[in-house]
């Protein structure tokens, strides 16, 4: 029997992801490509780190991106949105709740390398091509926070 060694045991999940969503990033479509710029957080309670760099991107509603999250680790991502337009208004243009998987988060309190990711988030649009975007993360139930406001700043590629 062969045993790998568990640093790249650990690193299996993210691998499965990233492979995961080169899979899906083939599929063809006409639609815009997003490149997303993750930039800070907001904790209602704790000591957690509140800027989250990173980059995600987002093509036929597929998304995958990375950033440093708010327990100081790497995170890698990939899910799926569902996006509504709003009523005119001059705030949000539209509200999305993306789904899926995201590593980083192993701690004393969660021992796991893969945890489920669920985010709503409003979109403001700057202009046609340039968006700011507000998303709302609850948290796992060890944390001292009870959500995450978290800023990204989003443009649209054709």
């Amino acid at each position: 029997m062969t045993w790998i060694p568990l640093p790249i045991v650990r690193q299996l999940p993210a691998l499965g992801i990233a492979l995961l969503c080169l899979t899906l990033w083939q599929a063809k479509a006409e639609e815009s490509t997003t490149l997303g710029l993750h930039t800070f957080s907001y904790h209602n309670s704790g000591n957690y780190n509140d800027i989250t760099p990173g980059l995600y991107l987002e093509k036929n509603n597929y998304v995958i991106g990375a950033y440093h999250n708010s327990i100081r680790q790497t995170s890698v991502y990939a899910g799926y949105t569902w996006s509504w337009p709003l009523p005119v208004n001059p705030i949000f243009q539209s509200v999305a709740f993306t789904g899926g998987l995201v590593t980083g988060y192993r701690h004393r309190g969660y021992n796991s390398d893969v945890a489920l990711l669920g985010a709503t988030s409003f979109r403001h649009d700057i202009d046609e091509r340039q968006a700011l975007r507000l998303s709302i993360l609850p948290l796992h139930k060890s944390s001292t926070a009870t959500y995450v406001l978290h800023l990204s700043y989003e443009t649209k590629f054709k």
